[in-house]
């Protein structure tokens, strides 16, 4: 099924050596998560069906949350979240995972962390499909707002690049960091309004909605897909601040000392 639907896309890919190289690299790794499973690309769409019902029932049948189609206000914030979160991590192990590419191949080294990012967003895509024809099924209809997905798609690829570059060239030095990053993760996750309106920082931590791209994302991703409030400009440009910011943080850190990986790992 994979290979079928890969090969439906790779046409319309553009012949250029670089492009077609990024391409063929994500296309394996996207492969190798799922070509062996029973299961295959299903394993995509029940992981996070899984622990959006696990926290569906906490928040909504314990917690009693009264937002209306809860379950589609958790999808909207997970399907970013786990996303950025997987891209970000697989970062922290990029060098070490592809050693051999690093010793042996002549070619820009940031073509791996564009292959495994978009190998993410392959397997993200379908999940979106999923929760485009879930909104349909509960009587959720899209309005031309939808047209401005593509910009929080992008803004999440610059974050999950920045952070993928940033983890990777400090794990050159310092090993520990991916225990610094599950950490920030976890408060990250519990900071990004993917159980709650984001509006309610505005009350008591009205600087967390600058402090943390992921609040306005996830608010803007339900304004368009929820008609949950209307789509914020003024955090649309602060969450794009901080996806270029880390992006060419990354980049630089990466390009500058990434040379000293082999040696070192």
């Amino acid at each position: 099924m994979i290979n079928k639907i890969l090969k439906h896309i790779a046409p319309y890919i553009p012949e250029n050596n670089r492009l077609e190289r990024i391409w063929k690299l994500a296309q394996v790794d996207f492969k190798k998560r799922y070509y062996n499973d029973k299961l295959g690309l299903l394993w995509a769409l029940l992981n996070p069906l899984f622990q959006i019902s696990i926290y569906y029932f906490v928040f909504k049948e314990v917690f009693k949350v009264p937002t209306e189609n809860y379950g589609l206000f958790l999808f909207a914030g997970l399907l970013l979240w786990m996303s950025f979160v997987e891209s970000s991590q697989k970062g922290l192990s990029i060098i070490k995972t592809k050693r051999y590419l690093f010793e042996n191949i002549q070619f820009n080294k940031l073509d791996l962390f564009y292959s495994q990012t978009l190998s993410v967003f392959i397997g993200f895509s379908f999940n979106f499909v999923a929760f485009v024809i879930l909104c349909y099924a509960l009587g959720v209809y899209y309005t031309w707002s939808i047209l401005m997905f593509p910009i929080i798609l992008f803004n999440i690829v610059l974050l999950a690049l920045g952070i993928a570059m940033i983890l990777a060239t400090i794990q050159i030095y310092i090993k520990d960091v991916v225990h610094a990053w599950t950490i920030l993760v976890l408060l990250g996750f519990w900071t990004s309004g993917v159980f709650f309106k984001g509006d309610l920082f505005l009350d008591k931590f009205p600087a967390m909605l600058y402090l943390h791209p992921f609040v306005g994302i996830i608010m803007n991703m339900r304004a368009i897909t929820m008609q949950l409030g209307n789509w914020n400009y003024e955090l649309m440009f602060v969450d794009l601040a901080w996806g270029f910011g880390l992006y060419f943080i990354g980049r630089f850190l990466f390009n500058k000392y990434s040379h000293k990986a082999i040696e070192l790992i």
